[in-house]
């Protein structure tokens, strides 16, 4: 219904009024029908659903899914973790895709960055320049030698690789802060150190339902780990003894309660590294969980293909003769066999072995007859459908078939992609080893330097948590990435240096792990020694600087930088 204005806007432009009218009739109807459309999304949800996924075609009927929770899918963990561990040890392809993670992410060590903030913690910028050089330097000899290893094996930085090597064969491993003292590892020069527990030794008391409280009343277990009223682990449940093959016979108090926090330090007494994927997830899961089943086909199809191939190199010459012996009888084995008399006879314990072997000759008499068959190898479909299989547990496993088989036979631009979006995995794997492991064992170290008067310029550490973790701040950086071609992407990192894109210091922890800070300061010194001791210095006018050249460099041979095949 027309209103005062309307009529109004009507009268001097009848067009205008028009549309009014028309605006407001919409307006009406959709107030209409919102005003007759529930509030609520409620009602009752039944049929088949959208998802073609949901539904029982006979492609999805065969799937035995089911929704569970975290730790409910991770019922058969020891079973998992056992085949996981198994695989790694024995499937070419499963040890490439842990090898090329460890060495990638730790290489040869993630080192220690202190990040002292001198100024809230009432230094100048020389002392905690200088402060900083010397916990780092200090650090570095502790991780360089075997007083983090508790067994006096592995130095701290072979630990870093240890650790994540568990978590991705295992789902997890758990580190125990030990104090031993010096009288009892003599050369030890540090206290503090770790002792190494694989994630298939934490365990359950026996007779103890997973996810039920400990005893009736006690706090939640789930597979070896105690949780809090809120999920957070308080302590862990380990195997006295490490495990056999003959878990089945489990035996009473056969687990040590190890508790995570210890009371007095508030540091961790117990550190469980494990990636979490899921809300209320207790435990780790193996990288190789999702492609256990494809790793037994690829290497039962590789064990058949080399098989065949050897086979068809050994037989060399099959001929007849009338003075030969027959082919000996086969031997079905030793034991008892039932006749049509029902009596037992037992069979004899010689046997017969046909063997092949490289330029062999068999003679065998007239009557005799060998049928190999035609063997046809090498079989020229294996190799690109082994690649094809492999290409699926990349995808899986965030590894690219280049990196898995340390193949770069592409362009270089195909190359360069391939390790470019590795190193996508590879920082987020850093990051979560800094975090769950290097700066809890850095902070840990510290804590006992501070304790033991190493560092007096160290104040009010125990005396206030926010400056100890003002004090404890720290960062790990790992190597550097490849290059492949090092003129191209450095002048790359010039022009975003340049540019305020990047700084100095990211530029040196992408390229080659380092710190910056520390890299200028050690330059001045070499350069003041370099101009004292007459040298020519390079692009100074006069200075020897090389001649530019006008061939263009590796990769820069077309506008996108690709290279021929193979180059």
């Amino acid at each position: 219904m027309a209103g005062l204005i309307d009529r109004m806007v009507a009268a001097v432009s009848p067009a205008a009024g028009a549309r009014r009218m028309v605006a407001r009739q919409t307006m009406e109807r959709v107030a209409a029908i919102s005003a007759a459309m529930p509030v609520s999304p409620g009602g009752k949800i039944s049929g088949p659903g959208g998802y073609v996924g949901g539904q029982n075609t006979r492609a999805t009927r065969k799937l035995k899914a089911k929704a569970r929770g975290a730790n409910q899918d991770m019922a058969k963990l020891q079973t998992l973790t056992a085949r996981s561990a198994y695989a790694a040890m024995n499937y070419p392809l499963a040890t490439a895709l842990v090898e090329r993670r460890v060495t990638f992410t730790v290489g040869t060590g993630m080192m220690a960055i202190p990040q002292i903030d001198g100024k809230r913690l009432g230094l100048d910028q020389d002392e905690a320049a200088l402060l900083t050089a010397t916990i780092m330097r200090d650090y570095d000899r502790y991780m360089a030698s075997t007083d983090p290893d508790v067994e006096r094996v592995a130095t701290g930085y072979e630990q870093q690789a240890i650790i994540l090597r568990g978590k991705l064969v295992r789902g997890d491993v758990l580190g125990l802060r030990c104090m031993p003292k010096l009288t009892e590892q003599p050369g030890r020069a540090h206290r503090m150190a770790w002792k190494l527990i694989e994630g298939d030794r934490i365990l359950s008391p026996d007779n103890h339902t997973d996810g039920e409280p400990l005893g009736g009343k006690g706090p939640v277990v789930v597979h070896g780990v105690e949780l809090d009223g809120y999920g957070a682990a308080t302590a862990y449940h380990v195997l006295a003894k490490a495990p056999t093959s003959a878990m089945s016979s489990r035996q009473a108090n056969d687990t040590v309660r190890i508790p995570a926090w210890g009371d007095q330090t508030g540091l961790p007494s117990a550190l469980l590294v494990m990636g979490k994927d899921r809300p209320e997830q207790a435990r780790g899961i193996p990288m190789l969980a999702p492609v256990i089943d494809l790793l037994v086909t690829i290497s039962s199809l590789t064990e058949a293909e080399a098989w065949a191939a050897a086979m068809s190199s050994m037989i060399a010459i099959v001929y007849t003769s009338p003075d030969a012996a027959e082919l000996p009888q086969a031997d079905y084995g030793n034991g008892e066999i039932v006749q049509a008399e029902a009596m037992p006879e037992t069979l004899g314990t010689a046997q017969s072995e046909y063997n092949l072997d490289v330029g062999t000759v068999l003679e065998l008499d007239q009557d005799s007859k060998v049928d190999a068959g035609p063997l046809g190898r090498p079989n020229p479909n294996y190799e690109p459908f082994f690649k094809a299989l492999a290409q699926q547990l990349g995808a899986a496993t965030g590894t690219p078939v280049e990196v898995v088989l340390l193949a770069f036979q592409s362009s270089y631009t195909a190359s360069k992609a391939a390790i470019e979006c590795y190193y996508t995995e590879i920082a987020p794997e850093r990051e979560s080893l800094g975090s769950k492991w290097c700066d809890p064992h850095y902070r840990a170290w510290l804590f006992e330097q501070v304790a033991k008067g190493r560092y007096p310029q160290i104040n009010g550490f125990f005396d206030d948590p926010l400056r100890r973790e003002l004090w404890s701040d720290v960062r790990h950086r790992g190597d550097g990435k490849i290059s492949l071609n090092p003129q191209q992407e450095m002048k790359a990192f010039e022009v975003a240096e340049a540019h305020g894109w990047l700084t100095g210091s990211e530029i040196a922890a992408l390229l080659f792990g380092g710190d910056y800070d520390s890299n200028v300061k050690t330059r001045i010194g070499e350069h003041e020694r370099w101009v004292a001791g007459g040298l020519p210095v390079p692009g100074a006018k006069g200075g020897g600087a090389a001649p530019a050249s006008d061939h263009a460099a590796p990769g820069e041979g077309d506008d996108n930088g690709e290279q021929t095949d193979g180059q």
